[in-house]
């Protein structure tokens, strides 16, 4: 039987030859595969469980999650409200927690609350072995650009147990964008495209050749992103992203 070499494999081989931008040449037509429906570990699902809201002036509510970044919820909801032609939108609920006005001190003590709680819930499970937990905090650094080693000793956990899981990959590919490993990270995003070319893996590679200073190909991965159907926050990001590079200030790293 012919052995099949798994993907977090084979994009830790062709991290190590990299040196500079050895990066394989970008095809729009090569890089991207069909899009996969996403799917969630069951036992870790009550983790990411959490909902916001948002009401605008007029009394409407627009909820968003679940959503395991506790502060991406709470934006979302906003957006959603603010896409829904809504004025004066406030986030009034943050997990269940309400909140009458826009207490901005107030919104921040319960997002605080909830992300500590979800941080600590994660380092147990995934001490306990589970991948998706690791995952989760693994990501939850990256994006916060924080504690990068400790993130990347959890992805590696993770990528041990699950080596084709491509939502683990991509945290991988991240935390290498991160510290700056572009040419690395190029790698491990485009392999993770190739089979799960999601709205948000094809941005985080769009992000990476940004820096890189790649403009053009981060302009028609962005335009790609976008076709994908992001959610709204990360349509509102590829959108300013989009004007950015318009505008001349492409180089910029989010």
């Amino acid at each position: 039987m012919k052995s099949v070499m798994p993907l977090a494999v084979m994009v830790m081989a062709s991290v190590l030859v990299a040196c500079g931008d050895t990066a394989p040449k970008w095809e729009p037509q090569s890089m991207f595969g069909t899009p996969a429906a996403p799917g969630i570990d069951d036992q870790y699902l009550a983790m990411a469980d959490f909902k916001a809201m948002a009401r605008d002036e007029a009394g409407k509510m627009y909820p968003a999650g679940p959503n395991a970044t506790v502060l991406g919820a709470v934006e979302e909801a906003v957006v959603l409200c603010q896409n829904g032609g809504g004025t004066g939108c406030k986030a009034v609920r943050v997990g269940l927690t309400y909140l009458e006005g826009l207490d901005r001190t107030a919104i921040d003590a319960a997002i605080s609350s909830y992300r500590d709680t979800l941080t600590a819930e994660a380092y147990q499970a995934a001490r306990a072995g589970n991948a998706e937990a690791a995952n989760w905090l693994a990501y939850h650094y990256a994006t916060r650009n924080e504690n990068l080693g400790e993130a990347e000793r959890l992805i590696r956990a993770a990528m041990a147990q699950q080596p084709d899981n491509p939502n683990i990959l991509d945290t991988y590919g991240l935390i290498l964008f991160r510290k700056g490993a572009y040419a690395e990270a190029e790698e491990v995003f485009v392999a993770v495209n190739r089979v799960s070319p999601s709205a948000e893996h094809i941005a985080h590679f769009a992000d990476n050749a940004l820096a890189m200073g790649k403009t053009d190909m981060a302009r028609a991965a962005f335009l790609r992103a976008l076709d994908a159907g992001p959610g709204p926050v990360l349509q509102q990001q590829i959108q300013q992203r989009l004007l950015s590079i318009d505008l001349g200030n492409g180089n910029t790293t989010p």
